[in-house]
């Protein structure tokens, strides 16, 4: 792919918001079956019902005036006037979704050393997210795929390859505005499952919503749902890979997995229950292949089939990069907006590439039976530290300078500049001058592959 040349005077002029108005007529329709769901209401508050794919009614009581003769003349006094109503407004939800959270030993010691001047704290994150703390809480709902455990501090923080972050790491997200977290990755097994239960269990001590990890398949089946501005938002998770771990035969736990074809049958079955129990559904898949930007062709007939299934929006983590974001054409004539891959939220890694990663932001109107994704905008997002990995912290690329580049730690490992990261963002279409950051993939594409 041809890059376009660079007036680096220019560059400090863009904006890094792509803002994109999109509209896909979307349109499905299968009722839900009678199961036990979990309704969260915007405070976190939790109340479970059983979901009937029903819509309620509410009735209103009609009288009738007895028939009495009237004159012309009495009519035009005694009738009254066709009462007006407003169309009810369209169910919209906003929503904003980053990557993996990724804490490596360097991010949680900054943090436990910023914490010394503050009172009842062992660790201060503050700093290291600062710069980008009034992107997070504008949404109705807030996506984070939290890649390493939290394990309710029964274990020693610990980094790459067997993570663990403590507590205040979780509460700080929360305080940012997160509120959906995702456990369904490559490390959720990092300590076990002791420490996997650790963790659900310090997820439901704070009340927050965790999907893709579970304490047994009743808690599985209780698909998480939010409701907010009148649409139920289900959200389910899932990943391709355990780093070769495995829960013990005798373990009532479960993860969210699409390892194998026997996963992704029951990973299909749930999307699909869970558009029958609620108005929309966010999947969040850890897939694909580390380090790459590349979208296999196996990646997108999975895609494909989930959005089949009932998924009206993939978000995509596990990379470690930046991935173009698509269009994924449905056989009902509507469309999935599909982000293969977010990138890193944060990291300490020591490749130029990883440290490029963004916050998507969308809106789900519910003007069908499915609804459509609009308002889609991508804020590229830096990681950047100084020599030794010191003071890592993020600045969305409007903030970021030519000068920040250059002395950026990772230089010393890597290629890193702000040419570098221009370059890189025009490549997967995430710059505002590009016009639309979604590409478009359909059926047709993806038989035409098959075909060939």
């Amino acid at each position: 792919m041809m890059i376009m040349e660079l007036d680096l005077r220019k560059i400090k002029a863009v904006t890094a918001a792509v803002s994109v108005m999109m509209l896909c007529a979307c349109s499905s329709g299968t009722a839900g079956q009678t199961n036990e769901t979990q309704i969260i209401s915007p405070d976190h508050s939790v109340s479970v019902t059983a979901a009937t794919g029903t819509e309620e009614r509410s009735v209103q009581e009609q009288t009738t005036a007895a028939e009495v003769p009237e004159t012309e003349a009495q009519a035009e006094d005694t009738e009254p006037l066709p009462a007006e109503t407003e169309p009810a407004p369209i169910p919209k939800v906003t929503f904003t979704a980053v990557g993996d959270n990724l804490i490596h030993s360097s991010i949680y010691k900054q943090a436990a050393r910023r914490a010394e001047s503050v009172d009842g704290m062992d660790y201060d994150f503050s700093f290291a997210y600062a710069n980008v703390a009034d992107l997070l809480d504008k949404a109705d709902i807030s996506v984070i795929n939290q890649e390493t455990l939290i394990c309710n501090d029964e274990y020693e923080p610990d980094t790459y390859p067997t993570f663990n972050s403590p507590m205040e790491l979780g509460d700080h997200m929360s305080r940012l505005g997160f509120d959906v977290f995702g456990m369904a990755n490559n490390h959720v097994l990092d300590k076990g499952a002791d420490g996997l239960d650790a963790c659900l269990r310090y997820y439901d001590r704070r009340k927050y919503i965790r999907v893709g990890a579970y304490h047994d398949e009743r808690d599985r089946n209780n698909i998480r749902i939010v409701e907010k501005n009148g649409m139920k938002v289900a959200f389910l998770a899932y990943t391709e890979s355990f780093n070769g771990l495995r829960l013990p035969s005798d373990s009532l736990m479960t993860v969210g997995s699409i390892a194998n074809e026997e996963a992704i049958d029951l990973a299909l079955k749930e999307v699909t229950r869970a558009a029958g129990m609620s108005d929309a559904v966010v999947l969040l898949l850890h897939w694909g292949v580390e380090d790459s930007d590349i979208i296999s062709d196996s990646q997108r007939t999975l895609a494909l089939k989930f959005a089949d299934a009932g998924a009206d929006v993939i978000l995509g983590t596990h990379p470690h990069v930046l991935r173009d974001i698509e269009w994924i054409g449905r056989r009902d004539g509507g469309s999935t907006l599909c982000a293969y891959s977010l990138g890193n939220f944060i990291s300490a890694q020591n490749v130029g590439r990883n440290l490029i990663g963004g916050i998507l932001d969308f809106e789900l109107d519910l003007d069908g039976e499915r609804p459509s994704v609009t308002m889609i905008s991508f804020i590229p997002v830096i990681t950047h530290y100084d020599a030794s990995y010191s003071d890592i912290r993020l600045y969305p690329l409007s903030d970021y300078s030519e000068e920040l580049a250059s002395r950026h730690g990772v230089r010393a490992n890597s290629e890193f500049s702000y040419e570098f990261i221009y370059n890189y963002l025009s490549k997967h279409h995430l710059l505002a001058e590009q016009g639309s950051i979604v590409n478009r993939y359909s059926q047709e594409e993806d038989q035409e592959g098959a075909d060939t």
